[in-house]
């Protein structure tokens, strides 16, 4: 397959905190891994780093810029942009934030290259600034999606929302992200014939209203089993999450803060389950990752949860009851969890990095017409 010349735009990249973040990572690496010459446009935020930079095989170009309403706005950006961009190059955008999309649209236009939009999560508003992106999506956003090559979602509902709310006519695409094998490799001990007296869960992820924290704490408050939680991740939540934890006097709560990701790799091996109490996801990597290191999951029953879990996991209903009885069902329905844990497991295996990534090449390819 020929080497392409592709720029993957993301509005935040690691070591800033976050599972968009980290499948961009992840994409770009295996692509520059095989061969394609691959940058990287992203903010400064999260980093320490400015500039320009080789990590690994790929050149990732960091632009300083003020956050409004979550989104870093970069002077310098589009200028980056059209300097970065040949006649054979394709741009994959990656939206989760205002700002990236509308620069995109625009210089691909005038140097006439196609771009490929992600649409990960239809996010929703947040903040003092959430009032406008209703607006934005409306002026703006639409108009990024419907001039796109080819959008990808990762779910069939995005890709409803991507046809009737944004009236997208063209090419759209449910693409999965993808694994690293050090995942399928990790060591866990087997499942024990009973289950553990106290239940040490695991939640991974940013502290946000999406993740439905609080209710997973109240949940945790009111189970009558023995229950102990690590949560790793920080987020706009936090301060929240941790007056909850002392109004409940929850002595069995550790938030653990930010952790790299082979840090959470030493949590997924002694943990009994990861709990994903989330109000709605794309396809959380966290999730991925679990099954294919034959984790059990408590998920609720949302999109980008319930679809990953239906045969692997226990699935609950984002609510106070619906938790509790998640950890009741985790005892209740012990003796078939690992038969449950190796079919999530055989479902991850389609997501091997080995099968996922040459759709995108291939993708690639068809939008540069090759």
């Amino acid at each position: 397959m020929k080497a392409q010349h592709i720029i993957q735009v993301s509005a935040y990249y690691p070591p800033h905190l976050g599972g968009q973040e980290n499948a961009v990572y992840d994409l770009a690496s295996q692509l520059a891994e095989g061969g394609h010459n691959v940058q990287v446009l992203t903010s400064s935020a999260g980093s320490n780093v400015r500039g320009d930079a080789v990590e690994g095989s790929v050149h990732v170009k960091r632009r300083a810029g003020l956050i409004f309403g979550h989104a870093p706005i970069m002077p310098s950006f589009p200028a980056t942009l059209f300097r970065a961009i040949r006649t054979t190059s394709v741009i994959h955008l990656h939206i989760g934030q205002a700002f990236t999309p509308e620069m995109v649209w625009l210089i691909a236009k005038l140097r006439r290259v196609p771009y490929i939009a992600q649409l990960h999560i239809d996010f929703q508003p947040s903040g003092p600034v959430g009032i406008l992106l209703p607006l934005y999506k409306q002026l703006v956003l639409k108009r990024v999606l419907q001039s796109a090559a080819c959008v990808i979602t990762l779910n069939e509902e995005t890709k409803r929302i991507v046809r009737k709310v944004y009236g997208c006519t063209g090419r759209v695409e449910i693409m999965n992200n993808g694994l690293d094998e050090v995942y399928f490799q990790l060591k866990r001990p087997a499942l024990a014939p009973k289950p553990p007296t106290t239940l040490h869960l695991l939640f991974v992820g940013r502290l946000t209203k999406q993740k439905n924290i609080p209710t997973l704490l109240k949940a945790l408050k009111l189970t009558k089993r023995k229950v102990c939680i690590d949560i790793i991740g920080d987020g706009p939540e936090l301060e929240l999450i941790k007056k909850l934890v002392l109004q409940y006097k929850l002595e069995n709560v550790v938030l653990r803060g930010r952790f790299g990701r082979a840090d959470v790799m030493e949590f997924y091996k002694i943990c009994d389950a990861l709990i994903m109490p989330s109000l709605y996801e794309a396809q959380p990597l966290v999730l991925l990752e679990a099954l294919a290191a034959r984790i059990p999951i408590i998920g609720t029953n949302v999109i980008g949860v319930a679809e990953h879990i239906k045969e692997g996991g226990i699935i609950v209903e984002p609510t106070v009851e619906g938790l509790v009885e998640g950890i009741e069902q985790y005892y209740t329905q012990y003796a078939s969890l690992p038969e449950r844990v190796a079919k999530a497991y055989r479902s991850a295996e389609k997501l091997r990095w080995r099968h996922t990534l040459k759709n995108y090449e291939s993708l690639y390819e068809e939008v540069l017409g090759d």
